[in-house]
């Protein structure tokens, strides 16, 4: 693993309630391969070559296995034509937004332990990682599960309507299998909709955040996938003031 600067910016681990959250270590990254293949292959090991360039958190009780993870890299200002994201969306449009952007993927908590304390403790490293980098943004890729968008229709109108990105910022189509926005027969999601959408992007549009304007269909781990951006500086006040008041 290799992600020198954010291992700097997180900096000392951070306990809380008898919970650990730090960097993981070389040695540590295939028990972090088992928990999310748990969560995301049906018990398979999950990982990539993306692996060695991030900073993989550990999230635990002090002394036990890691329970939640996510994984981090950190890119200067300029292109993003490397990254996980790169791989499934044309990121130009992005390449002369000002400030390094900080992308994140593989968010998941043990399927055993779901416990509420989990996502605020990954926040919270989170949190360590923009306010140590300097990170201008949050982007990554959100799954939907499944691989049939029109399940999602209503709440893909919704988000269409109500959440798409900046014109000039939205990534353009890179994968072979992508389902456009603008192929829904109607462009309004009644009230509620987004209600089925999972926690994670849910979070996403919480703090502000966009997307872009199709899906990607992923048969590898058959999920619908969609590009996700937060600007730090567009979050509200008052969810900055929650994380880093976790982040310590």
């Amino acid at each position: 693993m290799s992600s020198p600067p954010l291992q700097h910016a997180f900096g000392a681990p951070l306990a809380r309630d008898g919970w650990l959250v730090r960097p993981a270590r070389p040695d540590e990254l295939e028990a972090l391969r088992a928990l999310r293949g748990l969560a995301f292959r049906g018990g398979a090991p999950d990982g990539d070559s993306h692996d060695a360039d991030c900073l993989h958190l550990w999230v635990a009780r002090e002394g036990g296995p890691p329970l939640a993870t996510i994984r981090a890299r950190l890119h200067a200002e300029g292109p993003l034509d490397t990254g996980y994201s790169a791989r499934l969306f044309d990121l130009a449009p992005l390449a002369h937004a000002p400030g390094p952007s900080l992308e994140l993927g593989r968010l998941c908590v043990h399927p055993s332990h779901p416990q509420p304390d989990l996502p605020r403790l990954i926040w919270a490293g989170v949190t360590r990682l923009v306010e140590g980098s300097g990170a201008a943004r949050l982007m990554g890729c959100s799954s939907l599960p499944g691989n049939d968008p029109l399940r999602y229709r209503a709440a893909l109108a919704a988000l269409a309507a109500r959440h798409l990105g900046p014109a000039g910022h939205r990534p353009g189509p890179r994968a072979a299998e992508t389902f456009a926005f603008d192929s829904l027969a109607d462009g309004n999601g009644a009230p509620g909709d987004l209600a089925v959408l999972p926690p994670l992007l849910r979070a996403y549009l919480a703090m502000g955040g966009w997307v872009g304007d199709h899906l990607v269909i992923d048969r590898d781990l058959g999920t619908c996938i969609l590009f996700t951006c937060v600007e730090i500086a567009s979050m509200p006040e008052s969810r900055k003031r929650v994380f880093r008041a976790l982040a310590g």
